[in-house]
């Protein structure tokens, strides 16, 4: 298992949404495009391509028990609504770096935002229905000092906020695939 955090080192942007325990064809249709759609085998340089000629690009795939759509030159999956579908009955997980700070990261559990936050907020700031749910592993990485307020001198937010995901949730994408592989891609507009 390559993990999430080795993304951060590898794209410059990105948004990620994963569902636990959904295809990759419900996934799709969840976010709002149309499984039929779904093409078999697109490299990164054709999913930026495609994304330019046709609009926003999700690469797809499971890895340890979620589905993932990973977005290179848009940000679809950051619709909450969407959200929300994506997580009926199950979990969702969205991981957004725009290329600028902030970073933000989003649990939706069964169509409800469980919590959500960008990196900087103090414990008693996470949105979300459950917001305390993700505050030890936030300590544990050192995003939040003991008292659950912000690390001030917490210069490296984005590979805290993958470490907080990867570590709750054993997130995984397969670094080979997306680098240099090709993996199945959906046009969500």
């Amino acid at each position: 298992m390559d993990g999430i955090a080795w993304i951060r080192d590898v794209f410059d942007a990105y948004c990620i949404t994963f569902a636990r325990g959904l295809s990759v064809a419900e996934l799709v249709h969840r976010m709002g495009a149309d499984p039929e759609r779904i093409l078999p085998s697109v490299s990164a340089d054709e999913a930026l391509r495609l994304a330019e000629d046709e609009g926003p690009v999700a690469r797809l795939g499971t890895s340890g028990g979620w589905a993932f759509a990973v977005e290179f030159a848009s940000a679809e999956g950051t619709d909450r609504r969407a959200l929300q579908r994506v997580s009926r009955g199950t979990d969702a997980v969205l991981l957004l770096d725009s290329g600028t700070p902030p970073y933000w990261f989003v649990h939706a559990r069964d169509g409800e935002i469980a919590s959500d936050f960008e990196p900087g907020v103090e414990a008693e700031q996470i949105g979300g229905t459950d917001p305390s749910f993700l505050v030890p592993a936030m300590r544990e990485a050192g995003m939040l000092l003991p008292d659950g307020t912000a690390d001030p001198d917490d210069w490296e937010p984005e590979r805290r906020i993958l470490t907080v995901a990867e570590r709750v949730f054993s997130l995984d994408l397969p670094r080979t695939a997306l680098e240099d592989g090709s993996l199945p891609a959906v046009v969500l507009a």
